[in-house]
């Protein structure tokens, strides 16, 4: 038997055994029908772009181009929309929701440009802590520091002489820690790095407090883990927030297994309420191991799936950690290019998955990281035959010339975050020079190659707002930009109708989902928005300001600014 039919097999056993029955958000949907009329609706279905007007019967789209006159449909509600937009729900195809929850437990450091500002918002936050307690922040851009110098701990030291600090960097790829934290990890001038990841030193050798990538981890066992029942709240929180921003489905990039536990506990009592589809922490071997004897999880109601495997590959390009194939420019010599995890692990990993009937997702950011990626999947997906994988990359963020080719061979799915292009344009041709910069945060070359794009925000490290994104994918330019300021590379800009199918139908099918999903259609999922202006319409600046009203899941209305 190949193994297009061996998978397909899988598939369908491993859903029938394993299939959660009753994950639905807490509301049942309302058994009348309700009319949506007089609306401007961008429907995100080519054979009909626009349209006036639908019906909603259950959780379902049942009618569309009614037209005002509602008086053929027996017992049912009519809304009418005063010629507002709407467009399918936003599918946020890369995020970190627990993250986003827990922020609000956290300093948050985000803009600040020096340890002193740190310290201040530390004590904004925990004015008077109790003696041992871990002071938390989050969001000191790693990629801005590392183009002057990483900061050091010596004022952490000195505000927070009682309380181990730590402070996760913008995109979790550095961490600053000061001397209690350091202590209390035993981590000193004589302390080794580890094998994958450094530590930051004074001339004396000394750490400076500053920890990249999996070097964090010699110190990340002695924060205390949070409960199940805190990781629940802040899953909940996070989905709630981006609810009210228009997102009706996530893709949870790296569900630890305690994610994964408090993530299935919330879909079983119908407590979601937006679409996730989980992406298994593939660095972690105990988790695979469990879900490759298991088998995928689809649900049939469309709250919970779990069906991909999202793999740390290299670093990040602002830390320096990136796998590039050449020394950076802007430090020649000196590059802590980072594996996460060896290539040898990937491919068996790749293999596992094409068997199991998984999505690989995996990140890369430099030119040599995505390119081993794409040499993996073309030896695995040679190896098992080309069946319809739909497998992704991270980022996808510097480019060899050749790669859009070869990814568009093997319908690979570039998975991209507009807002990366305009907050790391301060310094990104800095560190890979005028050459490679050409094909860095290339959506346009992505497009052109046939390569399908999905777009999405990677929260809570950049501005994530559906309306950020699609500003961002438009402008490649800062919110604060004034309208007469031009946007970086513009080249590489999308088109608004680009970028909408890119956060909308792209997304869906980037989790198998868009035959119910992603576009307003009859028997699709009622999953849409409400938005105050139409963004094929208003000035592109002024995108950033369009408002999202209303937030519809399944047919159920579950957010309002009303």
């Amino acid at each position: 038997m190949n193994s297009v039919k061996l998978y397909c097999l899988r598939i369908v056993s491993f859903t029938f055994v394993l299939l959660i029955n009753s994950c639905s958000n807490n509301e049942t949907p309302s058994p009348q029908p309700i009319h949506f009329f007089n609306a401007n609706i961008i429907t995100m279905n080519p054979d009909k772009p626009l349209a006036n007007s639908f019906v909603v019967t259950g959780n379902k789209i049942t009618l569309i181009d009614s037209g005002n006159d509602s008086s053929g449909l027996k017992n049912t509600k009519k809304i009418d929309l005063s010629g507002k937009t709407v467009l399918p729900g936003i599918i946020d195809s890369h995020v970190h929701i627990r993250e986003l929850g827990m922020d609000s437990l956290k300093a948050n450091l985000v803009g600040v440009s020096s340890v002193k500002e740190m310290v201040e918002r530390l004590k904004d936050k925990f004015p008077s802590p109790a003696t041992g307690d871990w002071l938390i922040g989050q969001g000191w851009d790693e990629g801005s520091f590392a183009s002057t110098a990483y900061p050091d701990r010596r004022l952490l030291d000195i505000a927070f002489p009682n309380n181990p600090v730590a402070l996760e960097s913008l995109h979790g790829f550095a961490g600053l820690y000061n001397g209690y934290a350091l202590k209390l990890a035993n981590i000193d001038s004589s302390t080794k790095d580890p094998e994958v990841g450094n530590i930051i030193r004074r001339m004396n050798g000394e750490p400076t407090g500053v920890m990249l990538t999996l070097a964090q981890n010699l110190i990340r066992p002695f924060i205390p883990e949070p409960s199940n029942e805190k990781i629940k709240d802040a899953i909940i929180s996070g989905l709630n927030i981006m609810a009210n921003a228009g997102v009706t489905s996530i893709h949870e990039a790296g569900m630890t297994p305690k994610d994964v536990k408090a993530f299935v506990s919330l879909a079983e009592s119908n407590s979601l309420p937006i679409r996730v589809y989980g992406m298994l922490d593939g660095n972690n071997d105990e988790l695979m191991k469990h879900w490759f004897a298991r088998g995928p999880l689809v649900d049939k109601s469309g709250f919970l799936d779990i069906r991909s495997i999202k793999v740390f590959y290299d670093g990040s390009l602002g830390s320096r950690t990136a796998l590039m194939e050449e020394p950076y420019s802007d430090q020649l010599g000196k590059s802590l290019a980072t594996e996460r995890i060896s290539t040898k692990k990937i491919l068996q990993l790749g293999r596992k998955a094409a068997d199991k009937g998984f999505q690989m997702a995996v990140h890369a950011i430099g030119d040599k990281g995505n390119n081993q990626v794409l040499k993996l999947y073309e030896e695995i997906l040679d190896t098992n035959g080309i069946f319809d994988h739909r497998w992704r990359i991270e980022h996808a963020q510097v480019l060899f010339p050749n790669f859009y080719s070869r990814a568009a061979e093997l319908k690979v799915l570039a998975s991209m975050q507009s807002s990366h292009a305009v907050g790391d344009s301060k310094w990104a041709e800095d560190r890979i020079g005028s050459e490679r910069i050409q094909d860095a945060y290339a959506w346009q070359n992505i497009l052109k190659s046939g390569v399908r794009l999905l777009l999405n925000s990677d929260l809570p490290g950049e501005p994530w707002k559906p309306m950020e994104t699609l500003y961002f994918a438009i402008n490649r330019k800062p919110l604060d930009s004034t309208k007469e300021s031009k946007g970086w590379y513009m080249k590489q800009a999308l088109t608004v109708e680009e970028a909408l199918k890119a956060m909308t139908i792209e997304n869906a099918h980037g989790a198998f989902q868009e035959k119910k999903l992603g576009s307003i259609e009859i028997n699709k999922l009622a999953d849409f928005i409400i938005i105050d202006q139409n963004p094929l319409t208003v000035v592109s600046e002024d995108i950033k300001n369009i408002k999202v009203l209303e937030t519809w899941v399944s047919g159920i209305k579950v957010s309002s600014i009303n």
